[in-house]
């Protein structure tokens, strides 16, 4: 099982802040010493990085397949999601002070059979139909009040964009996250 320390947790945000900062105001991507970071940085997992500006979302993106080691897709998502997230338009200096960072460290995804499978506030679900695919992080259905059937139709239907008469034939996915 994968556990990172409070300090840990502490460094990879800094190593978020980092990519951020160095991202928006030098238009450049951090390149970190490897061999000076902890061997579980170098564990290949895949991550979120959400941004926050005062409290309401302003940036988030991830990558599932763990291809690089969690360090690397940190920074590539903190920068992503000040840039890429096209719900929003890029992140400017002027906002960096205000921007919070979270980071939301997966693990592998397994497939569920029903929506009884998905535990709110413990999973995080991945729903795929027709070339179309869609997740929520754990935290969304805790922060929306939604039991486990709210999330997963939400998730078909708003963030896949699956018909609704198709989510029961979606594949379901679920995920842990250690979010911090």
């Amino acid at each position: 099982m994968f556990i990172l320390t409070d300090e840990e947790k502490k460094e990879l945000k800094e190593i978020a802040k980092l990519a951020l900062y160095e991202a928006v105001l030098h238009d450049k991507r951090i390149q970190l010493d490897a061999s000076k970071l902890p061997q579980k940085f170098k564990e290949r997992l895949g991550a979120f990085v959400t941004l926050k500006e005062h409290g309401r979302l302003r940036g988030c993106i991830g990558r599932f397949e763990p291809d690089q080691a969690l360090y690397e897709i940190i920074i590539d998502m903190a920068i992503s999601a000040s840039r890429y997230d096209n719900r929003f338009t890029p992140v400017t200096p002027e906002e960096l002070p205000s921007i919070a960072i979270e980071i939301s460290v997966l693990t592998p995804r397994v497939r569920v059979n029903s929506v009884d499978d998905v535990i709110v506030g413990k999973h995080g679900i991945y729903i795929s139909y027709g070339g179309r695919n869609g997740t929520y992080l754990p935290q969304v259905a805790t922060d929306m009040g939604w039991d486990n059937k709210e999330f997963v139709y939400s998730c078909c239907v708003e963030k896949a964009q699956i018909p609704p008469e198709h989510c029961k034939d979606a594949e379901l996915y679920v995920y842990e996250a250690i979010v911090f």
